[in-house]
């Protein structure tokens, strides 16, 4: 085997260990979106008195990362079809 070949085949698991922090990132965005609804439901009057205050922020970073996530995906994919 080539050290073309195995640097083709260790791209290649990056690349699966990122879709799969891709997917944890999106089951997490649901059950924090999951957790917002039910802690709304408490007060539906006045959700800003039983929402933690940084809940809108770990949306967003958990948002953040996603993107992050997706950009290395695409250098990978184009360094790798570039070799």
């Amino acid at each position: 085997m080539s050290s073309l070949d195995e640097l083709l085949q260790v791209l290649q698991g990056i690349e699966r260990q990122l879709e799969e922090a891709g997917a944890h990132l999106g089951t997490c965005q649901g059950k924090l979106d999951e957790a917002r609804q039910a802690l709304v439901r408490l007060d539906p009057e006045h959700p800003e008195a039983v929402l933690p205050p940084g809940l809108p922020r770990t949306h967003d970073q958990v948002e953040r990362a996603q993107r992050l996530i997706d950009l290395v995906l695409n250098t990978i994919r184009d360094f790798a079809t570039r070799l």
